[in-house]
């Protein structure tokens, strides 16, 4: 099979000519050859924009050369491969002809080398024209792209290229003086850490703090190996996302930014440090537990539109209140048994108009205390509270009012409903017995109980069903007594 390929020949010889035609087929081209002899033809040729492969040109011909062929086709501005071919050619011809842009030559007694140059230049052409194109691209990136970019030699830190923004934002609007390096024109306190990325192949330098008009900003700074010898550089300004971080770090909550598809734009530190490791894009939540890592917080949600959006965006605060249900915590429950305490139960008996009241001694509480020690008697209370607890409904307030005194509020409940509940309080109590340290033995509790009147004082209350306890002891003691 063979390839086409179109040859402007300046040659002089038919015979030659001929004989090219013959190499080149041989070497499977089908050769369009445009063949010819002076330069006013030449410069015809190249005028009329003919579309050729490559110039094949010999070095003598009567009233022109190959060094004048070579010098008109270069000031065309065309990118073709030149390839001299001569009968005789010293080195140093040959040498200076290279030096002055032709691809190759080749001796016409050595035509065997012809076809080989031939291909092989016709490649170089497809790559350089390859590397034109994406430079041509990468200038256009580079003069478009945002932020300011340098294109400089690695080893001389000379600016070959500069980005658009990088005149703009950097330098004012003026041009860089001729040689000058980057650093030169751009006041890193740290240069050495860029350095280092150029000596190494690339990487980016985190919050670099460079000088613009007097006054310190903060970039990233981004190196990029191009071609082996160069490298991009680009200066990413951070400066207002910098500082404005450093403000989120400092609050004691954590923030969270959400977007409008419930991804990740920011966390502060104290976002991190609750949930661990967050990137930018991850997708997360916007209703998030009360509970996380055994803390309490309490999250708010204040949702916003980024300009454009059609959904909410959303900021999301998270503050520990871990402490704060502490402090609640211990100012309305008993330490030792986890009950409501009796300030808490005055409040409560205080608010409820209706309902039942029954307070509670446990009996024979002392000798437990004498023969088996206040540990036993902790456990005992602890023991009888949870007893109790699982007995009563959750609505039901449930106080430890004294050393071993205890009350129950049964909102909005008729002496019935509280007497039954009352009964299964002292059933339970005749099938858990209380042991400690080998010992075991029931544990027995007097009980009065009462109905709230309405418009009655809660002392008044308090007083009845007190009257009625006493009597469950003067009773025998291990038993309920309804006022």
């Amino acid at each position: 099979m063979t390839e086409p390929l179109r040859v402007l020949l300046i040659e002089d010889s038919e015979r030659d000519a001929a004989r090219l035609s013959m190499e080149l087929r041989r070497g499977g081209y089908a050769a369009e050859i445009t063949r010819v002899e002076t330069g006013p033809r030449l410069r015809e040729e190249l005028l009329r924009g003919a579309t050729f492969d490559l110039v094949i040109c010999d070095y003598v011909l009567p009233a022109f050369s190959a060094p004048e062929a070579l010098t008109m086709v270069r000031e065309a501005g065309i990118d073709l491969p030149f390839i001299v071919v001569s009968g005789a050619i010293g080195e140093d011809i040959a040498v200076e002809m290279m030096r002055s842009g032709a691809h190759d030559y080749v001796l016409k007694e050595k035509m065997a080398r012809l076809v080989p140059a031939v291909g092989r230049e016709l490649k170089e052409k497809i790559e350089r024209s390859a590397r034109r194109e994406a430079e041509t691209l990468f200038q256009a990136i580079l003069r478009t792209s945002p932020h300011p970019s340098a294109v400089i030699d690695r080893n001389s830190g000379h600016i070959v290229h500069l980005s658009d923004s990088f005149i703009n934002r950097l330098l004012g609007r003026r041009e860089p003086s001729p040689n000058a390096t980057l650093f030169d024109l751009v006041h890193f306190t740290t240069p050495e850490r860029i350095t280092q990325l150029l000596g190494r192949g690339g990487g980016t330098a985190l919050y670099m703090v460079y000088v613009l008009d007097e006054q310190n900003r903060v970039a990233n700074v981004r190196v990029d190996v191009v071609q082996t010898s160069y490298a991009n550089v680009v200066i990413e300004d951070i400066t207002e996302q910098h500082y404005l971080k450093a403000a989120f770090d400092a609050v004691a909550d954590a923030v969270l930014v959400i977007s409008s598809t419930d991804t990740l734009l920011y966390a502060n530190r104290a976002a991190e440090e609750i949930f661990g490791a967050l990137y930018f894009g991850m997708t997360i939540s916007r209703e998030l537990p009360a509970r996380i890592n055994d803390q309490s917080y309490e999250v708010r949600t204040t949702p916003f539109r980024f300009a454009g959006e059609t959904h909410s965006s959303a900021v999301l605060t998270l503050r520990n209140v871990s402490e704060q249900e502490e402090l609640l915590e211990a100012s309305t429950h008993d330490p030792l048994t986890g009950l409501y305490n009796v300030r808490y139960f005055e409040e409560a008996l205080s608010n409820h108009g209706s309902g039942a009241l029954a307070m509670i001694d446990l009996d024979f509480f002392k000798p437990i205390n004498d023969e088996l020690g206040h540990a036993a008697g902790d456990r005992a209370l602890i023991g009888f509270a949870n007893l109790i607890r699982n007995v009563i409904r959750p609505s039901d307030v449930f106080a430890r009012v004294g050393g071993d005194e205890f009350a129950i509020l049964f909102p909005d409940t008729t002496i019935e409903d509280a007497g039954r509940i009352v009964a299964r309080m002292y059933e339970s109590l005749q099938h858990a017995p209380f042991r400690y340290d080998g010992s075991e033995r029931l544990l027995s509790a007097s009980c009065g109980l009462a109905a709230l009147r309405a418009g009655e004082l809660p002392e008044e209350a308090k007083r009845r069903v007190d009257e009625a306890l006493y009597a469950a002891k003067r009773g025998g003691r291990g038993q309920y007594v309804i006022a």
